[in-house]
């Protein structure tokens, strides 16, 4: 067989591999798109009830993030900064949630259209943790 022969089929096998690789990855997706939803919905119930300890557990302890003002703060600011607000209950629609490997990207709105939230999730010993997240106001369109 030539060399340039055993080239081609290599990258065909490799081709097929990737292909294989590529739907194995996608039949993950929606179990892992639902244990970050579950994540983000365990986040809004620890941010309305106060709950510093599922705060803790949710966020990684490098956690940032950064306000609608531009100013950015670690998890214990951000989490002492929940605990002295009043929360009151409400919902976001996911409008992406883009799983790569064992990290994750979502972004989120509030039901009224008043706030963006994108955050970024890593996944340690089995389990979704927030690394990152930044506000944005969402203002009428021009």
């Amino acid at each position: 067989m030539t060399r340039s022969k055993t080239v081609r089929r290599l990258l065909g096998a490799a081709a097929i591999l990737g292909g294989l690789l590529a739907a194995t990855a996608y039949a993950l997706g929606p179990g892992q798109e639902s244990e970050l939803i579950a994540l983000s919905n365990a986040w809004i119930d620890a941010e309305v009830h106060h709950d510093k300890a599922a705060l803790e557990r949710l966020l990684d302890e490098r956690f940032l993030v950064t306000l609608a003002s531009g100013k950015t703060i670690d998890r214990t600011a951000f989490v002492d900064r929940i605990m002295k607000t009043e929360i009151k209950p409400f919902e976001v629609l996911n409008e992406v949630v883009n799983v790569h490997g064992d990290a994750a990207l979502v972004i989120s709105t509030t039901k009224d259209h008043t706030t963006k939230f994108t955050w970024i999730a890593v996944k340690k010993e089995g389990q979704w943790r927030v690394i990152s997240e930044t506000f944005s106001k969402i203002t009428e369109p021009n």
